[in-house]
């Protein structure tokens, strides 16, 4: 009998000691420690750039997707009689190296690290996909979150998410509450304007040394980057509304393999633009949709005091999900030939231009191959309305030259961005003498090239070569401008007729001229220093080329 008491005693303490260790291993469970047979999960989260189709995609939800269905898309359209809108459409693409990873089975994308206090969750279901649990980090912050731990020699299945916010998440949704699956998990009625970014991984879970889940989001929706350029009309833009068309205003995604769910009925999406005031502005979107025949309209566009309501749309755009997209639209003056106010004049790069030289015999094609001495136009000083020599005035001093020079800005009472034509500008009416600025947007907005024989020596004054600036955006406008040299400062001479086309600008910079050089092998903006008389300054005869004067 007393065997069998200490036998119960026995007993009695064993089970005791059990349950009291039981005790212990909920307790540690419940602190977030490790617990035997279990391991931590250290999480790690990152971004992949949009995917790139510089190649055929060859995933089942781009398996349609070809290198030329998302090529680049250029175009060039009529404004109005005076602009044209250049359209490049084109897919962001990357250079990818062997060291970027393959990202959830597609191809290789460039990885970038995700910005700071992003939100993002996790969800870990078992192998049959039955919930096990969820975790809601902040990028950079993930130590601030319950430890996950999980059973060694255990696969596990992750499924990650993020609306690339620092504020906010989409909310997760189980289709049965009391019976969590992957096949039930979903987001439902996200919005069509977030940034989602989608990550699923099966993983077996070490049972020694450490686990980390290296979480690379990719992301689902497009995104375009939409760019209006105004530079090249010198106006800047006051107001733009546009919007794309194919955009879900909502979408449901089934987080098992993240299919795509498209609620509502397909509509427009206005391009929000910053940097107005400027000649150049820019508007990011996330676009829920698929199109190959997708289009941006304009309702309103505002550039300097032109106000157009009735601008073509940009159509037959493709737009494939989680591509990046630029969208570059440049508006540029629609070059030609016309009368200005009396004078014959080219049009380029919306600058107004007289066609012949000031004095020359505009009745003569100013283009003809080679130049005459007719098309030279007279020879002016800085800041003077008087001619001081003519394309026939003999070539040696001319007596009682003056050598006085003129106050800097005797051509121009305003300044480089905003010239002001004076009374001694020996320019028509409607016209002036041009800015260096100015000349430098012709030679932006043109290719040179020459006519005529070029004379190699300051003294052969010869006539018939000329430096011809042609239009690149129409090959048939152009501005020639003959190679009629300069007269000396000191005494009138003649010099570099045939070699050189010097003309005059407004612009003075210190104490330093600028011209305008058409010269055999190249046409650029040059400088001299008034305080070489002997040399080009402010005394030396130079010819004009008149620019408009334009509101």
């Amino acid at each position: 009998m007393k065997d069998v008491k200490m036998s119960l005693s026995i007993e009695f303490i064993g089970v005791m000691l059990f349950l009291l260790a039981g005790m212990v291993s909920s307790c540690k469970k419940d602190k977030g420690q490790v617990a035997l047979g279990t391991m931590e999960v250290k999480i790690t989260a990152s971004v992949a750039q949009f995917a790139d189709v510089s190649a055929n995609q060859t995933t089942a939800d781009h398996l349609t997707t070809s290198r030329q269905a998302n090529a680049a898309q250029r175009r060039r359209l009529p404004i109005d009689k005076d602009f044209d809108l250049t359209v490049t459409w084109s897919p962001v693409t990357t250079q990818v190296t062997k060291a970027e990873s393959m990202v959830s089975g597609k191809k290789a994308r460039t990885i970038s690290d995700m910005k700071p206090n992003t939100q993002y969750k996790l969800l870990v279901y078992d192998a049959t996909g039955h919930y096990v649990a969820e975790r809601d980090y902040t990028r950079g912050l993930e130590s601030n979150t319950a430890a996950l731990l999980l059973h060694g020699g255990a696969t596990y299945k992750f499924v990650a998410y993020s609306i690339n916010s620092t504020s906010a998440n989409a909310a997760v949704n189980f289709q049965d509450d009391n019976n969590k699956t992957l096949d039930g998990t979903s987001i439902s009625s996200l919005e069509g304007t977030a940034d989602f970014m989608y990550f699923r991984k099966d993983m077996l879970i070490s049972s020694s040394g450490d686990n980390y889940l290296n979480i690379v989001f990719v992301h689902q929706f497009s995104e375009i980057t939409t760019t209006v350029d105004a530079s090249a009309t010198g106006k800047s833009i006051k107001e733009l509304e546009a919007a794309f068309d194919s955009h879900y205003p909502n979408a449901s995604i089934a987080l098992s393999d993240g299919t795509i769910t498209r609620i509502g009925t397909a509509g427009n999406l206005a391009v929000g633009f910053t940097g107005f005031n400027t000649a150049s502005v820019t508007g990011i979107n996330i676009l829920n949709g698929q199109s190959t025949t997708a289009t941006l309209t304009f309702s309103k566009l505002t550039i300097g005091t032109l106000t157009r309501t009735d601008m073509p749309p940009i159509t037959n755009l493709n737009i494939t999900p989680g591509v990046a997209y630029r969208l570059n639209l440049t508006i540029e003056p629609r070059d030609g030939n016309l009368v200005y106010l009396g004078q014959y004049a080219t049009k380029i790069g919306d600058q107004i231009w007289m066609r012949h030289n000031l004095g020359a015999d505009t009745s003569l094609n100013p283009d003809q191959n080679p130049s005459s001495a007719a098309l030279l136009g007279n020879y002016y000083q800085y800041g003077r309305a008087a001619v001081v020599a003519t394309s026939s005035t003999g070539s040696g001093a001319i007596s009682g030259w003056n050598t006085s020079v003129a106050a800097d800005n005797a051509w121009n009472s305003g300044t480089e961005a905003s010239p002001t034509k004076t009374a001694a500008d020996p320019c028509p009416n409607g016209y002036r003498v041009p800015t260096a600025q100015e000349y430098q947007h012709l030679i932006d907005n043109s290719s040179a090239s020459n006519i005529g024989t070029w004379a190699n020596n300051s003294t052969a004054n010869t006539v018939g070569a000329a430096k011809v600036m042609t239009s690149k955006t129409d090959p048939n406008v152009k501005l020639t401008f003959p190679a009629a040299g300069y007269r000396n400062a000191a005494q009138g001479i003649l010099y570099w007729r045939g070699g050189n086309g010097a003309y005059w600008t407004s612009s003075v910079s210190g104490s330093n001229l600028t011209r305008f050089s058409a010269l055999q092998n190249s046409a650029s903006i040059d400088q001299s220093n008034n305080s070489q008389p002997a040399n080009l300054s402010k005394a030396t005869g130079m010819t004009i080329r008149c620019i408009a004067i334009q509101k």
